[in-house]
Order: C-alpha cells, then sequence, then structure tokens
C-alpha cells in the first residue's frame, strides 16, 4: 500500500470511528437506529479496505474530487437555505451533469430533460425513504 492510499485509509478509519462512536455511545438508542445502521456498515466497509490488495503504483488524482468536494461543500451551506429535498435534487442533478462523459449525445436538451427527470425520481426516492418511511426529520428551507 503506497503512502498516500495509506494516509487516506487512516483518515477514512478515523471518521469511520468517530460516527461509530457519535451513534453508539452519544445517541439515545430508541433515535439513533438508522445513524447506527450507517456508522456500522462503515465501519465495517473501513475494515475491509484495510485487508485490500491494491496494485502498488495505484494513486488518486485529487483534481478529479475537487468539483465533487466543492459541490458537497455547497450543499451543506445551502441546507438550511433550500432545504434537503431541493438542495438534494440541485446537488444529484449538478453531479450528474459534471460527472458524465461529453459523448454521450449529441442532443444537449434530450439529455438535460432526462437528467432532469431522473434527478427528479431521485429525490421523491429521498422523500419515500427518509420522511414517509422512516419519519426522519430533515432540515426545511424553502421547500
Amino acid at each position: 500500500m503506497n503512502s498516500q492510499i495509506k494516509l487516506s485509509t487512516i483518515i477514512v478509519t478515523l471518521v469511520s470511528a468517530f460516527l461509530v462512536y457519535a451513534s453508539f455511545i452519544l445517541g439515545d438508542s430508541e433515535n439513533y437506529l438508522f445513524p447506527r445502521l450507517i456508522s456500522a456498515t462503515i465501519a465495517i466497509l473501513t475494515i475491509m479496505l484495510w485487508f485490500e490488495k491494491g496494485e502498488a503504483d495505484k494513486s488518486t488524482n485529487f483534481k478529479d474530487l475537487m468539483p465533487g468536494i466543492a459541490i458537497a461543500s455547497a450543499f451543506i451551506l445551502l441546507l438550511k437555505i433550500l432545504g434537503f429535498y431541493l438542495a438534494s435534487m440541485i446537488v444529484f442533478f449538478t453531479l450528474v451533469m459534471y460527472y458524465t462523459k461529453p459523448t454521450e449525445s449529441k442532443d444537449f436538451w434530450r439529455v438535460l430533460l432526462i437528467k432532469l427527470g431522473v434527478a427528479f425520481v431521485f429525490t421523491f426516492a429521498l422523500y419515500g425513504l427518509f420522511t414517509l418511511l422512516l419519519k426522519v426529520h430533515t432540515p426545511e428551507g424553502l421547500f
């Protein structure tokens, strides 16, 4: 494992340990069921990351990750203003538009409408999962 991958694995392990600590130690047992499931899943995936046998020359181009990090940061900053669902739809649509291949189709408007429709369906799936099924209170803003 090269030094960059080892450092990122250590950082992910520390974040995972904090999430497990916060959800199991700091949280009330009844209200923290969903965060406990997510943090336990992240912890299991982190443990699996330590045993991954990747190529020795494998590296990550962080320039490719910067737009995603910037979009995620904007999502966090605008979450209380726009609300969870509107912000999620905008972020999902932006990520899909940015990271897709430009050779997908020559008809820009067709691709735009399809991706907007997928973002709309994604947002309704989030609404069904969090609000209707899990009864999670999401940040409210405009919507």
